[in-house]
């Protein structure tokens, strides 16, 4: 694999972001909120506004290999990592772990005290990455109404 750079988009590459969006839906369809067919409709505004939103892409060479976003919910007090892929070709290299270490840095330096995921809970490599990272699972554990579980985990920084 080519050398890895991460970055965040420009507007004007909303293309980008909906293609490993797409890609990420095809490939891991349960472990995101939405479906690649709804992605398909978004509008082009959407996209664009995601890129101004903090996130970030792995890319081998040209070609883009990853990515992750961070969103803050109104009604939580810690940040969440979103949106977290890496395509088959990418995994287990260092290109996961540089992915999250983005979203931690972020949150560290805007002054939150952590950060937290929901992850599927059959994703065991997903999971073993977020415990490496140093996140722990709390006892949160929600049915989907596909009847898959997730698992809540968070990773504070001020232990």
């Amino acid at each position: 694999m080519n050398t890895v750079t991460i970055r965040s988009l420009r507007v004007e590459e909303w293309r980008t972001y909906r293609a490993v969006r797409l890609a990420a839906l095809a490939d891991a369809p349960d472990a995101f909120g939405g479906t690649y067919d709804a992605a398909l409709a978004y509008p082009e505004q959407l996209w664009r506004d995601w890129c101004g939103q903090p996130s970030w892409f792995a890319f081998a060479g040209d070609e883009p290999v990853g990515m992750v976003r961070i969103a803050r919910a109104d009604d939580r007090d810690l940040p969440e990592l979103i949106s977290m892929w890496v395509a088959p070709a990418a995994r287990g290299t260092s290109v996961a772990a540089d992915l999250i270490g983005c979203v931690l840095t972020w949150a560290r330096a805007g002054g939150d005290h952590g950060v937290r995921l929901h992850v599927i809970e059959s994703n065991l490599r997903a999971r073993a990455l977020y415990r490496r990272m140093g996140f722990v699972e709390n006892e949160i554990r929600e049915q989907l109404p596909n009847g898959r579980v997730e698992l809540e985990a968070e990773m504070i920084f001020d232990r």
